[in-house]
């Protein structure tokens, strides 16, 4: 009995040991979006009216490595990108319209021109509580615009008077190295796993503008300069990943199991990989699908299969069965082509969108997982049923088209001519799919992914039908193409666990 007591001691010294006992890293990587404020400014040289001087937003993204120090102080380096609008805004006066009256907010009368920044900080650390701490931020860095021009004239039809200008704004970002001072305040909560969330305000105060020019309004009564101080009011939230989470865990592994820090790392590499045979997940994903128009008469094979890329959202879900399988569903939508392409003219092809699908899908899964926890690969299979809105005429036909090539290729002569003639035969695609995705974690239960994925559309949907005739091609009566719905998708994303 009293070596059970005596056991139980131990143990519980030893939990309470380690807790108090961790090592908190001194390397930080924070990942922060940005909304800074941002004004443009005016002076007269001649008239006494001006464009206004307007409030921009300017988005954008931040990474910082930081170094900690000691528990007061940090020092930091940072990237960053976004855009700075030239923001062109005027009121009307008397006769003269502004561009008020054409309806354009802020960003459809906005050139966005991209702005780069470079930057060192340092920081002072008050610690408010165990988990809040606020900090206190100088430093200094770099802004860079690019070397690029802009114009801006705007104006309208007038019945007395032919034309009336409103403005004519011409703006140059100098391809030139801005230096800037940046001050800020930055308040953060430490999360259960030991990351941080950010929040901060922060001035940044150029010594160079962001970019110079001229304006001219109504019809030239006022002139005078047109520019941008560069300067910034910003409001950034972020996610600081910390490491304290993975430090903490490699201690306590190495003193629980009595193996060196090597060993250790390796079993928290197999701890993390481990999934949850019966987790479910959410993905969220984008890429690019190639939605093809194969051939399927053509008796003199002057038509070729082709596809055209098109943007591809995906969303889908995840739900673990036993060994590691699982049964998905997903939704995406793409916009299919139908092309047109001769083998004789290599480089050259024509297409036009003729519907946009929604697709559903819904099938299994499997992960490809070693002893160690790694995952080596995903695969998936499935059926896809998807609908579009394209309706043919009364006459059965959705389009006509025709077109040709006369010129030269390689020094040869090439001579066709070519019409045809489209129609809908169906407006649900049923496709089976296989794909393969691969899943590289992050952080926790974030990861980003890789996919690939085949579709086979079972029947078709959109036929046309080709006469050409010429000087490189058979005259070819009846030749047809047609889009099933089968696509080659490639994409990447995100994918939260949620269980």
């Amino acid at each position: 009995m009293r070596i059970l007591i005596a056991l139980s001691f131990l143990i519980a010294y030893r939990t309470s040991f380690l807790q108090e006992n961790l090592p908190e890293s001194k390397n930080q990587y924070t990942f922060s979006l940005v909304n800074g404020l941002n004004r443009n400014a005016t002076k007269v040289d001649y008239g006494e009216l001006s464009p206004e001087n307007a409030l921009s937003v300017v988005h954008g993204f931040n990474f910082h490595y930081t170094r900690i120090l000691n528990p007061k102080f940090s020092f930091a380096t940072g990237l960053g990108f976004g855009f700075l609008p030239v923001n062109i805004k005027v009121k009307s006066f008397e006769n003269y319209l502004g561009t008020d009256v054409f309806g354009s907010g802020f960003y459809g009368r906005s050139y966005f021109n991209p702005l780069f920044r470079l930057e060192a900080l340092g920081a002072y650390h008050q610690k408010i509580n165990e988990k809040v701490e606020l900090k206190y931020c100088l430093g200094a860095g770099l802004f860079y615009y690019g070397g690029s021009k802009y114009s801006s004239r705007s104006g309208y039809q007038d019945i007395v008077v032919q034309s009336i200008e409103i403005y004519d704004i011409d703006v140059k970002f100098d391809d030139k190295l801005k230096p800037f001072l940046s001050l800020g305040a930055e308040v953060t909560k430490k999360l259960k796993n030991k990351d941080l969330l950010l929040l901060k305000l922060s001035y940044d105060h150029s010594f160079l503008n962001a970019y110079n020019g001229t304006y001219s309004i109504y019809d030239g009564n006022s002139t005078g300069q047109y520019f941008n101080r560069g300067s910034f009011l910003n409001v950034s939230i972020g996610y600081v990943i910390t490491g304290n989470k993975k430090l903490n865990r490699i201690k306590e592994l190495q003193t629980l199991n009595h193996v060196d820090p090597k060993k250790a790392k390796k079993l928290l590499r197999k701890e993390n990989r481990f999934i949850d045979p019966k987790s479910s997940f959410l993905n969220i994903s984008g890429g690019t699908g190639f939605g093809g128009t194969k051939v399927h008469t053509d008796p003199n094979g002057s038509l070729e299969n082709y596809a055209y890329p098109t943007f591809l959202p995906r969303i889908s879900f995840e739900k673990g069965i036993k060994n590691n399988i699982y049964w998905e569903i997903g939704m995406h939508s793409q916009l299919f082509y139908d092309v047109t392409k001769f083998t004789i003219a290599r480089y050259s092809s024509s297409g036009s969108g003729v519907f946009y699908a929604v697709q559903l899908s819904g099938g299994g899964l499997y992960r490809w997982v070693l002893k160690n926890n790694y995952n080596v690969i995903n695969i998936h299979t499935g059926l896809s049923i998807g609908f579009h809105g394209a309706r043919n005429d009364k006459n059965g036909i959705h389009s006509w088209g025709s077109g040709g090539m006369n010129g030269t290729i390689n020094g040869n002569p090439v001579v066709y001519d070519y019409s045809s003639v489209s129609s809908v035969k169906s407006n649900v695609l049923t496709s089976l799919y296989l794909g393969l995705s691969k899943d590289f974690r992050i952080v926790n239960n974030f990861y980003f992914t890789l996919n690939y994925r085949q579709q086979v559309g079972l029947y078709k949907v959109y036929e046309s039908t080709y006469n050409y005739s010429g000087l490189s091609v058979p005259t070819t009566i009846g030749a047809k193409t047609k889009i099933t719905g089968s696509s080659k998708d490639f994409q990447f994303g995100f994918k939260i666990k949620l269980k």
